[in-house]
Order: C-alpha cells, then structure tokens, then sequence
C-alpha cells in the first residue's frame, strides 16, 4: 500500500505559530535590548601625567621629612613644618597625605636643603614644560608647589645655619624647560583700540602694575631701614626696578600699550617694622600677579615661574610665613579651597610716610 505523500505546509502556516509566540513574549512585556556599548577609557593627559609625577615627588619629600623630624632642634621644628606643608601640597594634588614611618637615622639638614630645592626644581619644570603643555590651573599649582619648596628649603637652611639654599633645578637626568622663543613669534600681538586684551596680555599688565607699586613701596622701605638691611632693600628696588622696565619691553614688543604707574599708593612705611612687612606683602602680592600669568599665558610660563619662586622667597626673607601655596589666595593652607583676599597696596591716593 502506498505511503501518503506529506501536504506542504504554506509560508502562512509556518509563520502562524511564530508569530504567536512573538506576541506572547510581547505582551509579557520582555524586550530584546542590545548590550551597552563599550565606554573607551579616558587616556590620561598632560596635566594627569604632571599631578602623578607632583605626587611621587611629594611623597618622597614627605618621607625625606619625616625622617628629618626624628632628629635633633632646630632641624624638628623646620622639618615638622615641612611635614605640614607638603601634606597640603598631596591634599591639593589630590594624593594621599598620610605621613610615612620614618626609617633609619634622621636625614641631614644640609640634605634635607638640597633636595626641597631640587624637588623645587622638578614641580616648576612640570608647570613650564615646553613638550607636554598643561592647563593653565595645574600650572599655577605646580609652580605655587615649587615655590612652596623653594621657601622651604631656605627656611631650613637658615633655621639651621647651613648658608643659603641651592636655587632649583631639577635633578639630572628630568625635562627641563626649553628657552622661550621669541615673544613676537609666539604671542598674539596687542589687540585693536577698543577691543579686550587677551587673558595672557591682561596678566602682564596687572604684574607690570604690581612692579609699579613694588618700585615705589620699596624706595619707602629703602628710607626706613637702618644697615645692612637698606643695602638689601636697595638691591631688591633695583631688580624691581629691571622687572618693571622687562615688562615694559615685553609688552610694547607685543603692540600692547603698557600700563602706566598710578599717581600715588595707599601704603606707608612710617617704622622699620612697617617697612619689613610692606616689603613682604609687595611681594607676597607680586608672587600672586606672576603665577596668573602662568595660567593665561603658556608662552611666558617659564619666566613668570621663575618670577613666583623669586617673589616668594625675597617676601619669606622679609618676613613672610612659610606658606603652602605662594601665588595661589585661592588655596588654604590645608590645601583644601579658600576665599581670596585683595592683598594690601592697590593704587590709590598716595599717603606721605
């Protein structure tokens, strides 16, 4: 007998019962969704690279400190001071500010001198480098940090009587900045009557306009102080003096018309304490002045570093307390935000001392 011979089933038949199937899992409310896509990881950048190697520096000052704070008067209290600094320094960095155990004998106060310095050096070549540019906030931070060290180092050396800190460099063997190029070639010129100035321009001008004050604060300091400190002064109104006619230069260069020194200055120096700290707070303003110019302007990042540095310190030589971040009122000195200040000597009606 023969086999019945299966009936094709139609394209309606087959599709029937799937499509059944697909409105019942439809009608559960179940959906297919495609998988999230994969987010690519952020590559650090410039400015990450810089934090993390400011971080390693600062951990190695902070366990060079520690040890240091083992030993004997007055190396502990430099040291211990230190401590505090550079921890605000890991706080702002956003590293980790823990103190090390210290190990093995307490470190040298000559060594302790040379290597602040040096790790003075390594943050200021971090801010100014010419091959990897950071932004304009890390810069100003790293050079307050350097600054900050640069002080550092000179109050130990004097705290201990071990002559004058090394200026900072950084070690052998690290990046250091490349000479500036010609300021014509490399900054936008003045911009046109009528126009705002650009960030970096503006900048130079408001320092330029803190070396006018600095140069008439100082000749007041200069007529107060007795010997040997009004040979001092008289050395720092005259690098004033070169800084004021620099900028000048550098501005005309740049066919900006640079700002001219007020008619007078609200500041007096009536004592020769008074005149020790007008001649800090000057510099303590002018340290501030620079180091805006090295978050607007990358080009003159290695000058005006270096003009933060030189601030701070000649203002810790007058007086000034050691501080967390020379240049950066935005800062406490804890490292975590702090409200600004207008810093004393803005240009107004000049008072006779």
């Amino acid at each position: 007998m023969p086999r019945p011979r299966p009936v094709p089933l139609s394209r309606r038949a087959l599709l029937g019962p799937l499509a059944a199937v697909a409105l019942g899992v439809s009608g559960c409310g179940v959906r297919w969704v495609p998988g999230p896509e994969a987010t690519p990881t952020a590559q650090p950048g410039p400015d990450d690279d810089a934090r993390e190697a400011a971080v390693a520096s600062s951990r190695d000052l902070l366990t060079l400190l520690s040890s240091a704070a083992t030993g004997a008067e007055p190396l502990r209290t430099a040291a211990l001071q230190g401590v505090q600094v550079v921890q605000a320094h890991l706080v702002a960095l956003g590293g980790d500010p823990a103190t090390p155990t210290p190990t093995g004998p307490a470190t040298d106060a000559g060594t302790v001198a040379d290597r602040l310095a040096t790790g003075a050096g390594t943050v200021l070549a971090l801010a100014t480098s010419t091959g990897a540019v950071v932004g304009g906030a890390t810069a100003r931070l790293l050079v307050s940090l350097a600054a900050s060290r640069a002080v550092l180092a000179d109050a130990v050396a004097a705290a201990t009587g071990t002559g004058p800190a090394p200026d900072p460099v950084p070690p052998t063997g690290e990046p250091t900045p490349a000479p500036p190029a010609p300021t014509t070639a490399t900054t936008p010129a003045g911009p046109p009557t009528g126009e705002a100035e650009n960030p970096g321009t503006a900048a130079l001008q408001r320092a330029l306009a803190g070396e006018h004050a600095a140069v008439h604060g100082y000749a007041l300091v200069v007529a107060r102080l007795p010997e040997p400190r009004r040979t001092e002064a008289a050395g720092d109104l005259q690098a004033h003096r070169t800084a004021r006619d620099d900028l000048v230069d550098l501005l005309t260069a740049r066919g900006a018309t640079p700002v001219q020194a007020a008619a007078g200055y609200d500041v007096a120096a009536p004592t020769a304490q008074a005149a020790l700290a007008l001649a800090a707070s000057m510099d303590e303003r002018l340290a501030t002045l620079y180091a805006d110019v090295v978050a607007a302007s990358t080009p003159d990042r290695d000058a005006c570093g270096r003009a933060v540095l030189t601030a701070a310190r000649r203002a810790h030589r007058w007086g000034s307390s050691v501080l967390a971040f020379p240049g950066s009122p935005e800062l406490g000195e804890d490292g975590s935000p702090a409200p600004t200040t207008e810093p004393a000597g803005s240009p107004t009606t000049s008072r006779t001392p």
